[in-house]
């Protein structure tokens, strides 16, 4: 039932989207990597280090999709390991033909995926998998023709929120 439910939403995302594919631009593709912190709710917050990677397509001027894998690692005794892969949707504020006039850019993210998980607990590792989603957003600034970074916030579930740093290439 929770998978026909994301399936539903991903489906109306991409019909309410539509229009926009037509006058999506050619060649306006990024590709990012992010690093930062990731803080899990339990009983205690457990803390993470993050690292990313995505491509993005722009489908309409202000409008990217693209796929995201996150790894997250706690570097403690617990030694937990979590994968998140989503299918992400970005709104910048701006659109992508204004782009040269503002050097700095926020925007809005929004994802939905999968969530795998390893826990080290008592009995030994316990592994588990669930739907996952994401939605934050950020400021990007353009440090030169084909190059940005970006500081951006996040909330997601399997329950966790996150603050990273990224760096771009566009082309």
């Amino acid at each position: 039932m929770r998978m026909r439910q994301i399936s539903g939403a991903a489906a109306a995302m991409l019909l309410l989207l539509s229009p926009s594919f037509a006058r999506a631009q050619e060649g306006a593709w990024a590709a990012e990597v992010s690093i930062g912190y990731a803080g899990f709710v339990d009983d205690a917050t457990k803390n993470n280090f993050l690292v990313a990677g995505g491509v993005r397509r722009h489908v309409a001027s202000r409008v990217s999709i693209g796929p995201e894998m996150v790894l997250m690692s706690n570097p403690g005794e617990s030694r937990d390991r979590n994968v998140l892969l989503t299918g992400n949707v970005v709104v910048d504020a701006y659109p992508t033909s204004q782009a040269d006039m503002h050097s700095v850019t926020p925007f809005f993210v929004g994802g939905l995926g999968m969530f795998w998980g390893r826990d080290q607990v008592r009995g030994g590792p316990f592994w588990g998998r669930d739907p996952a989603f994401t939605v934050g957003g950020g400021v990007r600034a353009r440090v030169g023709e084909s190059m940005s970074v970006a500081a951006e916030y996040r909330l997601g579930w399997e329950l966790h929120h996150r603050l990273s740093a990224t760096a771009g290439f566009h082309w």
